[in-house]
């Protein structure tokens, strides 16, 4: 009777009626992939006409019937030479002829050289694994290599557990890559390691991880009968399931037997759940790399505030005559705020405070960047104008980053109180007395805003029992409505809900007769309060200067 070939595939999905469609093939599998380490000991048998024996008969290398496709090392074996004749006693001419004709310690060097390649070959596969293993997850090389070794022997108990209840021999699983243009093997068992190894293979073509990507659990009962619906290995017989969701697919899990057979709709669900825990470890990896990352970066990040702390300057006394103080404030760990002071060696009290348009680490580039060039400048003696202008030209000359800041920078002579200021972008400042405040400075832009500003120190003079306060304009409100344009009564009275420039002005007023620190700290405690639902608010800094010359 002539043999009929079926047009149609065996698909598993869910069905109301519970029925499948399904495909029969029969067919007994012919042909067994032959283990390369075998065929180097027969071949070196045949030329040597020495025999290699385990000492362990546990140990032998024969081709196992339950697992025929694994392979088998020499790796932590004992191997001895044996004469490939055997010895009854009595030796004829024949026998003579079949004598082994290299020297047992030339054979022994030979062998012994086979399995150093041998013990090359299966550290190279068992680095292979264990990367795969790692690339299941999508995430880049690890210095773990204990996780990825533990990620690959997960995802093969997976398999192996699988395999054995649906009576599959082997099974391997491929992951899409991140064109989505081809399937590459990450797992396996019931086959030699060095499938790993092998290159990708196209997607367009492989009929049944197509089919399994859409959602379907794809059966194949025999393979040889359908030629259109190419297997990677040569089986009799496969499942094919999905790993991930139809909207969200990842790759496909195939399990093939060696002979014709089919699947019932519980192996079947077996394989689904498999694939379902195939999911889980790759997501637990990620999520176990993803924390292990971010625990690395939180760690870089403290260390990188601390150092950015560092350069905050201290409350030493710059000058018996001169109470300096101020204070940054960042919403994150690191941030654009800064302020700094220091004794230039002219004798000269020179201030920095500002902050940097941007927030987080990239604004703590920035501020690091201008701190740094400042206090090169001071100790240059540079004039104001000029510090201004390295500034600028190098922050404007960064290539595909805004490094723009604002900044307010002065100099003050603590003998006579004379003093120069320059100041950029959003930055503001006044010469606060018992009688009264006056701004100093002018508006202009930002630093790295555009090239060739022409910087103007203004000068002004500080005297006794008065104090300079400079801050970056975010510290208040650009707000002002009718009731905060009416002097208050006290410091008190304020409604800090909505700070306003002219409230600050008149805190300081009330309390200029008190130390610039006692003045800062009272600042500092009423920024949380009217922006204590401001999550991602800017980076503000402020800085205090009072003359307490008698």
């Amino acid at each position: 009777m002539k043999r009929r070939y079926p047009s149609h595939l065996k698909l598993h999905s869910e069905d109301p009626s519970g029925e499948t469609l399904a495909i029969q093939r029969s067919r007994s599998y012919s042909g067994m992939e032959q283990d390369e380490i075998r065929d180097v000991l027969s071949a070196f048998s045949e030329a040597t006409c020495w025999t290699v024996a385990a000492k362990s008969p546990a140990a032998d290398f024969k081709t196992s019937a339950r697992a025929p496709h694994v392979m088998t090392g020499l790796r932590g074996q004992r191997w001895r030479l044996v004469e490939s004749i055997v010895q009854d006693g009595i030796l004829d001419s024949s026998d003579l002829l079949e004598l082994p004709s290299v020297p047992m310690d030339r054979a022994q060097q030979l062998l012994a050289a086979i399995e150093r390649l041998v013990d090359r070959l299966e550290s190279a596969e068992e680095t292979v694994r264990r990367q795969e293993g790692e690339l299941t997850t999508s995430v880049g090389l690890s210095a773990n290599q204990d996780r990825n070794r533990e990620t690959a022997d997960r995802l093969e108990s997976i398999l192996e557990s699988t395999a054995r209840a649906i009576g599959a021999n082997a099974a391997a699983i491929y992951l899409l890559d991140e064109e989505t243009t081809s399937l590459k093997m990450r797992a396996c068992i019931g086959l030699p390691k060095s499938r790993l190894t092998l290159p990708a293979r196209p997607l367009k073509g492989s009929l049944g991880d197509l089919e399994a990507l859409l959602g379907n659990a794809v059966l194949l009962s025999d393979i040889e009968m359908m030629p259109d619906w190419p297997s990677p290995e040569n089986y009799g017989s496969a499942i094919v399931v999905p790993i991930g969701s139809q909207s969200m697919p990842h790759g496909t899990i195939w399990f093939w037997s060696e002979e014709s057979r089919n699947y019932s709709a519980t192996q079947v669900e077996v394989a689904n759940l498999s694939a379902g825990r195939v999911m889980n470890e790759i997501e637990q990896s990620i999520l176990g790399e993803e924390l292990q990352l971010s625990r690395e970066m939180k760690k870089q990040i403290d260390i990188a505030s601390a150092t950015q702390a560092s350069m905050l300057p201290d409350t030493q006394r710059l000058h018996k005559e001169f109470d300096v103080h101020g204070w940054t404030f960042q919403n994150g760990s690191l941030g654009g705020g800064f302020h700094q002071w220091d004794i230039t060696p002219n004798k000269m009290m020179s201030v920095l405070v500002g902050n940097a348009n941007q927030l987080g680490p990239e604004g703590a580039l920035v501020a690091t960047s201008i701190q740094s060039i400042c206090k090169v400048q001071w100790n240059q003696q540079a004039s104001l104008a000029s510090t201004m202008r390295a500034m600028n030209d190098i922050h404007w000359s960064m290539p595909d980053a805004d490094w723009s800041a604002s900044i307010g920078l002065l100099q003050i002579n603590p003998e006579t109180g004379y003093g120069s200021i320059c100041t950029a972008g959003k930055v503001e400042c006044f010469i606060v007395s018992e009688r009264g405040f006056r701004p100093i400075g002018s508006s202009l832009l930002a630093i790295g805003a555009q090239p060739d500003t022409a910087f103007t120190a203004q000068r002004f003079v500080l005297q006794p029992n008065e104090l300079l306060l400079v801050y970056t304009s975010d510290i208040v409100s650009q707000q002002l409505g009718q009731n905060h344009m009416r002097k208050p009564k006290s410091r008190r009275s304020i409604a800090y809900s909505s700070l306003d420039q002219n409230s600050l002005l008149q805190i300081v007023r009330d309390m200029i007769n008190e130390r610039t620190s006692d003045i800062a700290g009272y600042l500092a405690r009423t920024l949380p309060t009217f922006e204590r639902d401001q999550r991602n608010g800017p980076d503000r800094s402020l800085v205090l200067v009072k003359n307490i010359k008698k």
